[in-house]
């Protein structure tokens, strides 16, 4: 039940570096201060000795800073995609399709926050619709399972529960979300009056 709690706490916690993005991705450069993350962890890196805090929030800031320099250019190359490769063939297809998308790409890169950016960026360049988008994002929050599930495979009986609970709490989750898909953006867009594609 503690692990449960934990792994249904990460899929919340995942949503903040979309949160991150989708705010302040596209307004601010992300390199600008991506890069003073990592210098100012690398100087702590050298001039502590290890084992102390001043180290370990070096190492934390190296972390962040190429966490966010890594999201910069996956955003910059959705971009250079959308600008210079014919993207058409994807315009008429079905919002739906894009969940298998998001499925596929998630359980190939292994991580949801990076599926997100990509997301996000092909959205913010016009490669894909808001429906689309909106699949694509639900898709990943299934295709995220898989690194648990694989994660499962082995070891106690325990670790095999926790790994297909996460996968049916989000294959329920992502059939709901799917099912709600046009009604949950029209309350969003309609009622709640959110105009930015990028936050609904």
């Amino acid at each position: 039940r503690n692990d449960l709690g934990v792994v249904f706490g990460s899929n919340l916690g995942t949503t903040f570096t979309g949160w991150v993005v989708a705010t302040l991705g596209f307004k601010l450069d992300i390199e600008s201060f991506a890069l003073p993350f990592i210098a100012i962890g690398g100087i702590s890196m050298v001039f502590f000795s290890a084992d102390t805090k001043p180290r370990e929030i070096g190492r934390f800031l190296i972390g962040f800073g190429f966490l966010f320099l890594g999201l910069d250019y996956m955003k910059t190359s959705i971009e250079y995609l959308a600008t210079n490769v014919d993207l058409s063939l994807f315009a008429d297809w079905n919002p739906y399709a894009f969940f298998v998308v998001g499925f596929v790409l998630t359980a190939i890169i292994q991580s949801s926050s990076a599926s997100m950016v990509i997301t996000l960026s092909a959205l913010h360049a016009g490669v894909i619709p808001l429906e689309a988008a909106a699949a694509t994002v639900i898709g990943s929050g299934l295709g995220t399972t898989l690194t648990v599930m694989l994660g499962g495979l082995k070891g106690l009986p325990a670790k095999k529960r926790v790994a297909l609970s996460h996968f049916f709490f989000n294959l329920i989750t992502a059939v709901v979300a799917l099912v709600l898909l046009f009604p949950l953006l029209y309350l969003l867009r309609q009622v709640l009056g959110l105009s930015d594609p990028l936050i609904t």
